[in-house]
């Protein structure tokens, strides 16, 4: 094999790497944003925060929650830190956000 050939093949390493992460990092993306939809509807109902911060930890559970009041609307909002695992760790952390808002179901 020549050196050529071996610079290529790291190359193409690397590049299938960062493309399996950013597979990854969509899939986690695509959770965050279920659990906040989830969180949502689970306030709407007037549930105790402590189950909202449940529902969430049930499908994310690395995630953090916070929950506020606008109005007559409660948003949620849902954040996640990943981290790229070996040399693209280099990359540093991406945080994952979602944020979702649900009409407050009368009593």
């Amino acid at each position: 094999m020549t050196i050529e050939a071996a610079l290529a093949l790291l190359a193409m390493t690397v590049v299938l790497a960062a493309v399996v992460w950013a597979l990854g990092l969509l899939a986690a993306q695509l959770a965050v944003g279920d659990a906040a939809r989830a969180a949502a509807r689970v306030a709407a109902r007037s549930d105790p925060v402590a189950m909202v911060e449940a529902e969430v930890r049930r499908l994310v559970p690395e995630a953090a929650v916070s929950l506020r009041s606008e109005g007559e609307h409660l948003v949620i909002e849902v954040r996640r830190v990943v981290r790229a695992p070996g040399l693209l760790a280099r990359f540093g952390e991406v945080e994952l956000v979602a944020t979702a808002t649900a009409a407050a179901e009368p009593a």
